[in-house]
């Protein structure tokens, strides 16, 4: 909707600025006439008048006919180029390309001026007319009949009065505006009408009202909305969708899926599929109750309280949470003939067409086309892979008497515990004691542990022997470690060493960046690489300290209460630390 159109204001700032400028002035703007001498061009070398736009007739000034021959029929055979008729109209397919702008906006009013300045100044020119009292009364008018000024149909008329009311009539637009309570406005067959807080638009199959803040309510041709904040309730809808809230109670809508509810007592959902994939659902949260139904695979589940029952085509199921569970199968209709039954924790019994189950306290069997298990606390066995794999426990809770046999990949062990393990396999064997082990992956790994906790073990990349948890050695490719604790650690790789002799001795070498400490008591000895050679340096703490590099050397005692340096060409004496420079630059 527009109130004020790019001609409107152009229009009322035009009038203002007429009552600022002289007439003349004004005149000679907005194309001339019969009200003053025309004004030469301002450029800064000659122009020629070329008419644009219709034609004032012969003996005019800008008649091409008086100024002489045509720009074709110069002399010298200068190549020239016609001028077209009308110069600033744009040709149908470049304006596509190019844009263009407002092309509603009408020319420049062409004629004498007539004015006239008592009981209001009127100025008209052509189609065009102003009118006003500044500052209480503005009028500005296009479209009037050239000759006698009368009103046409094309006639778009605006004024304003009193700084407050505006008012305009033209064929496409109406305004009647008090400002600010009042407001009628028509665009094209939209029209609006604002009292206060009150707002109505009316346009084709459509309509808004308005009475803010209380409700806002629209119809649209295929839908509307409605909201009011007090009535906590808003509402829209369309054709496709719609959305409905009021206080606690909800209604949402996608095509024909529905989801409704009062929060928080019910919620309820339908799809409405018309095709065979329709789904419900209900939902009732104070009464523990939950429903849902699905058409595409002829399925059910609902919930109350501890009650479960569960419907679909190949079975049904019933609990009563947490202590009876039942399955059946529905052979009849694209199930398979099983049933499930379990009171928990007394009794769970189960069969179907590929196994058979029966748990009760101490007592598991379980048996399948291919494998058959029995679990009791005296005695296990277990077959699978048509006895292809065999597992035999006998023993009153853990076992005394262990026989698993594996014929398809050729494992077998054997176990009698507490006094004797062993397996083979093609991979390895296993041999266990009580005083004696032994653990061998063929051509990879071998451990032996002799009790009670020494342990050897060789691999393809070194080897390692622990007395848990006091002595442990070992070598790994280019690594080593020695510890003896908690008195000696000795780790070294290629990249460096480190040896503690706990509490005396603790040495750290990097043969990465070259650099060498060691802690021995109370002497400390450090190096590094530098350029040129070694920098290094020994302290006999807080006694004496000593140290070279490739450009001098120095000395110190007790940390500087007497010392000397050498550097370069640089010679330093320390007297109660402070450096006294002796020689050098």
């Amino acid at each position: 909707m527009k109130l004020f159109d790019s001609r409107s204001i152009v229009s009322l700032a035009g009038a203002v600025a007429f009552s600022l400028l002289a007439h003349d002035a004004l005149a000679q703007s907005i194309g001339g006439g019969g009200g003053g001498p025309k004004q030469g061009p301002t450029q800064s070398r000659p122009t020629r008048n070329k008419q644009v736009g219709p034609h004032r007739g012969p003996g005019d000034d800008d008649d091409p006919a008086s100024q002489g021959p045509s720009p074709s029929a110069r002399p010298g055979g200068e190549p020239t180029v016609q001028v077209p008729q009308d110069p600033l109209n744009v040709p149908e397919g470049l304006k596509e390309k190019i844009g263009t702008d407002d092309s509603t906006i009408p020319p420049q009013p062409e004629g004498e001026t007539q004015r006239s300045f008592f009981p209001v100044y009127d100025s008209r020119k052509g189609d065009y007319r102003l009118r006003m009292v500044p500052p209480l009364y503005l009028e500005h008018t296009r479209g009037l009949d050239p000759n006698t000024g009368a009103e046409t149909p094309n006639t778009d008329m605006e004024r304003l009065s009193g700084l407050l009311f505006y008012q305009r009539r033209s064929p496409k637009y109406d305004a009647d505006i008090f400002f600010p309570l009042v407001w009628r406005v028509r665009d094209r067959e939209n029209k609006v009408l604002v009292l206060g807080p009150f707002a109505h638009r009316e346009a084709p199959n459509e309509h808004d009202n308005w009475l803010a803040p209380l409700y806002f309510q629209g119809k649209r041709k295929d839908g509307g909305y409605f909201h009011s904040p007090l009535l906590l309730t808003t509402s829209h809808w369309n054709e496709k969708s719609a959305f409905t809230v009021a206080g606690p109670y909800f209604r949402d809508r996608t095509l024909r899926d529905v989801d409704m509810g009062v929060v928080p007592f019910w919620f309820h959902g339908d799809n409405n599929d018309l095709e065979g994939g329709r789904r419900q659902y209900t939902l009732i949260p104070p009464l523990l109750y939950f429903h849902r139904e699905r058409e595409i695979d002829e399925s059910s589940f609902s919930v109350v309280g501890p009650v479960i029952w569960e419907s679909n085509a190949k079975r049904s199921i019933f609990d009563v949470a947490p202590f009876f569970f039942s399955i059946r199968g529905k052979p009849e209709t694209g199930g398979v003939k099983e049933a499930h039954y379990t009171l928990f924790p007394l009794f769970h019994y189960g069969t179907s067409p590929e196994k058979n189950l029966l748990v009760v306290p101490g007592y598991i069997r379980r048996v399948t086309p291919t494998s058959d298990t029995l679990i009791t606390p005296f005695y296990s066995n277990a077959t699978t892979r048509n006895k292809a794999t065999s597992l035999t426990l006998a023993g009153p809770l853990l076992p005394l008497f262990y026989r698993n046999v594996d014929t398809d990949v050729g494992y077998d062990a054997l176990g009698i515990f507490p006094f004797y393990f062993g397996s083979s396999s093609p991979k390895g064997r296993t041999f266990l004691t009580p005083l004696y082990g032994k653990v061998e992956s063929y051509n990879v790994t071998r451990t032996h542990w002799v009790f009670p906790n020494i342990t050897y073990t060789r691999d393809t990349n070194g080897w390692e022997t622990d007395i848990h948890p006091l002595v442990y050695l070992g070598r790994d490719k280019d690594s080593s470690h020695t510890v003896i604790a908690p008195i000696f650690w000795d780790f070294a790789n290629s990249k460096g060493r480190t040896t503690v002799a706990f509490p005396l001795y603790w040495r750290s070498a990097d043969n990465v960046d070259g650099t060498v400490t060691q802690v021995a008591g109370n002497t400390l000895y450090r190096e590094r690489r530098v350029s040129g050679g070694t920098d290094w340096q020994f302290h006999l703490l807080p006694v004496f300290s000593y140290g070279e590099n490739p450009t001098g050397y120095w000395w110190n005692i007790l940390f500087g209460l007497a010392g000397y340096e050498k550097a370069a060409e640089t010679r330093t004496i320390k007297a109660l630390w402070l450096p006294i420079q002796v020689s050098g630059p």
